[in-house]
């Protein structure tokens, strides 16, 4: 690992220590501008590792409202992914999962937004998702236990989005992957005629194409389910 990639991880493990309290803690100040904020002090930093730093000591500062705690955590989630440290973009993932979790848990300003935030919560698990499959694919021999672990990890995470959105074809699509390892063709087949049906039905006729086309990776013998 070079200096740079290593002082990061550093100041990212010292960032963990400091945020996690510090975002359970109501704000004290509710700043009109706090969007431009965070748009110039975390969003629209560069390069990565410059904006990685800058949200991370955005989020350590206990002035900035609640609202903004799980955007955040998403973009150093997907700056992490965008560097291929899918390790961190996994741990920033669920801290702006668990983060959006003890949101919902305050009391709603309108029953229309529980649709909105069932929809994103969906998203978040199916992005979980997707980085586990980025690690496990760049990172464990295809036929090891490891990845078989990461396979299950990732069909639990499709499984959560499916229960926030029923009609989330991406999920379906992707958990059809992994049941086409753990040689489940059966349930694959069900899953991508799902993903193709709720495609279409969201408007989304380029993935409905492409799905139509997929060919599913081959079962891994050794990942059988007894």
């Amino acid at each position: 690992m070079d200096g740079p990639s290593r002082a990061l991880r550093l100041a990212v493990c010292f960032a963990l220590a400091v945020v996690l309290p510090a975002a359970q803690t109501p704000p004290a100040v509710h700043s009109p501008d706090e969007r431009r904020v965070v748009d110039k002090e975390c969003r629209d930093v560069l390069p990565a590792q410059a904006k990685i730093q800058a949200c991370l000591n955005l989020l350590s500062d206990r002035r900035l409202s609640t609202a903004y705690i799980v955007p955040i955590n998403g973009e150093i989630s997907s700056t992490f992914q965008s560097l291929r440290d899918y390790d961190n973009a996994i741990k920033y993932k669920k801290i702006e999962i668990e983060r959006a979790h003890s949101a919902a848990k305050q009391p709603a300003s309108s029953a229309e937004a529980l649709p909105a935030s069932f929809g994103a919560m969906s998203q978040r698990y199916t992005e979980l998702g997707t980085l586990q499959a980025l690690n496990r694919l760049a990172n464990f021999n295809s036929q090891s236990d490891q990845a078989r672990r990461g396979a299950a990890e990732e069909q639990s995470n499709y499984n959560l989005a499916l229960q926030y959105n029923p009609m989330n074809y991406r999920a379906y699509r992707y958990r059809a992957e992994i049941h086409s390892l753990f040689c489940d063709s059966a349930s694959a087949s069900q899953d991508m005629e799902a993903a193709v049906k709720f495609a279409e039905q969201s408007g989304d006729q380029n993935a409905a194409r492409d799905y139509k086309r997929v060919t599913l990776s081959a079962c891994v013998p050794a990942w059988r389910r007894e």
